[in-house]
């Protein structure tokens, strides 16, 4: 980060990198501060370039920041803070994956993580069941419309993950060996650096695993 004078010197958890040293202005608001961050660490590939889905706690006693207060009157000089994830709510019959998992999307680097498990890759649809599952949501993608309401669900046995098809619109996975799998019936193993390719709209999503990762 910048290293002009007459800043606060900061040490920031960025998840496994830590302590990681900023100089920031004084009269900088944390959201401010969360986007500095993910253009520092954007070769982090689960991280979201939206500052609203992450959080700024100071590191002493895991307090969030004040979005409207500036960082000199919360954190002073020398501060350490954690930069976490925002979590919402997960929906009812739902629970969290056993670890931190991502799905992002090859063309435009967008993240969806995925805060709870099953998981539905669609569109929304109030009138189609569990649409509070919709986990990702592609209808904003250019090629959006190509995707069925309903198209995969992610979910996880035992601590490992699958997908299934929940539509006749194809999907398929390319694995880390080259192969491509075709997702019709049944539930298909799915592992960190596995492509999600979604062959109508030609969206592929890259499955990632955050290392030494453990859901909360």
């Amino acid at each position: 980060m910048s290293t002009n004078q007459a800043r606060l010197e900061l040490h920031i958890d960025v998840f496994e990198k830590k302590e990681q040293r900023a100089l920031a202005l004084p009269n900088l608001k944390p959201p401010e501060l969360v986007e500095a961050i993910l253009q520092e660490f954007r070769e982090l590939e689960y991280l979201s370039s939206t500052p609203s889905d992450y959080l700024l706690l100071k590191a002493a006693d895991k307090t969030p920041l004040n979005n409207e207060g500036d960082l000199q009157q919360q954190v002073g000089n020398a501060g350490r803070l954690i930069l976490v994830e925002n979590r919402p709510a997960p929906p009812k019959d739902t629970r969290r994956p056993a670890q931190e998992i991502y799905l992002r999307e090859q063309a435009s680097g967008k993240v969806y993580k995925l805060n709870w498990l099953p998981a539905i890759i669609g569109r929304p649809d109030k009138n189609q069941p569990y649409n509070d599952r919709l986990a990702v949501n592609l209808e904003p993608h250019p090629a959006g419309l190509r995707v069925s309401r309903r198209q995969a669900l992610i979910t996880e046995e035992g601590g490992q993950y699958f997908i299934e098809s929940m539509s006749r619109n194809p999907t398929a996975i390319k694995t880390g060996e080259d192969k491509t799998i075709i997702v019709d019936s049944g539930k298909q193993p799915l592992k960190h650096g596995d492509i999600i390719f979604l062959e109508r709209s030609n969206i592929a999503l890259k499955f990632i695993v955050r290392s030494g990762s453990v859901a909360k």
